[in-house]
């Protein structure tokens, strides 16, 4: 995101921040006018001294617009738990600020609207899949845990797997409800990524169940993806919201741009030229990549934007472009 500055004394914070470091204001996030302002002036969240929700409300209710989302909260009876919750919520946050800055509605006339379950498997009496219906997004509390997150993504085999990829790739399946279902793009849609009237369910305990596990890195952004054209949106879908989020913060960076680059970092999330936000995008995953290599790390975006893969990362964009603008 674009940097945030400290209301007193122009200092750069961070989203999470609660004080500014430089000269100790407390701070709140207004998601208003999308900025840092000094918390005295403002209603904090009810949520701020729980779980370090820094930010403020903005209608007269107790909780922001990021913790109202949260429908079920998970069980509290040990610290661990609260801690986890927390990282939660902090990635919660990230992906509201996404869709606002989107401009994506958060509910659909149908009446779904986005909604998230965070469980915790003390309480829930079975296993909890983090999962997705009709808005509400069940979020499994122990993807907060690094150590748990990590082992799963090389038991899956995934190049990349965090939190907050988690959230974007569960709203995901709410916005094909809002973007292509209520939009009447079903026929555009299946031209692009497939038939998804097929059955869901089998579809996902094929993929799981799969002996071979080669697949077309061509056609899809990830093997996942390959599951059912549904997984093939909604990893799109966080794709494209991992392009504009990271370009958005890449805008407060010392780059040297050409005057073309920085008219789309001006606001890559309201970018109407698809073309010019994946090609600022490609050299910026480059030099990212080659970053974390010289740190001796995996690369950030392990991923390959082929012709095929661009095609549906355009169509999201258009279907974005076309909610926004009330098509």
């Amino acid at each position: 995101m674009k940097q945030l500055i400290c209301p007193q004394c122009r200092a750069r914070m961070v989203f999470e921040q609660h004080t500014c470091t430089q000269c100790g204001t407390l701070v709140s996030f207004d998601s208003t006018p999308l900025q840092m302002v000094r918390a005295a002036t403002v209603v904090p969240c009810a949520n701020r001294d729980l779980i370090g929700c820094n930010w403020s409300v903005d209608d007269g209710l107790p909780y922001c617009r990021s913790c109202r989302l949260t429908r079920t909260i998970p069980n509290l009876g040990s610290d661990r738990n609260l801690a986890l919750w927390q990282k939660v919520e902090q990635a919660k946050r990230r992906l509201t600020y996404d869709l606002m800055r989107l401009q994506l509605p958060f509910a659909v006339p149908s009446g779904a609207h986005i909604a998230f379950d965070i469980l915790s498997h003390e309480t829930a009496g079975h296993s909890i899949m983090t999962g997705h219906l009709a808005g509400l997004i069940t979020i499994n509390l122990s993807e907060a845990d690094d150590a748990v997150r990590e082992a799963r993504r090389a038991t899956f085999r995934e190049p990349y797997r965090t939190l907050l990829g988690h959230f974007r790739h569960e709203v995901g399946h709410f916005y094909w409800e809002a973007l292509i279902d209520q939009a009447q793009l079903i026929g555009p849609f299946r031209l692009v990524f497939g038939d998804e009237s097929a059955d869901y369910a089998s579809a996902l305990a094929d993929y799981h169940h799969r002996s071979d596990r080669s697949w077309s890195s061509d056609a899809f952004i990830s093997e996942y993806a390959t599951a059912h054209p549904w997984e093939d949106w909604a990893e799109t879908f966080a794709h494209f919201l991992h392009i504009v989020s990271t370009l958005d913060t890449a805008s407060s960076l010392p780059l040297s741009l050409d005057e073309r680059a920085q008219h789309t970092l001006d606001d890559p999330y309201l970018e109407r030229d698809f073309e010019a936000l994946l090609a600022l995008w490609e050299s910026v995953a480059y030099s990212m990549n080659e970053l974390n290599r010289s740190m001796g790390l995996s690369d950030a975006y392990p991923f390959r934007l082929t012709p095929a893969v661009r095609g549906k990362l355009h169509f999201v964009h258009l279907a974005i472009m076309r909610a926004r603008n009330g098509g």
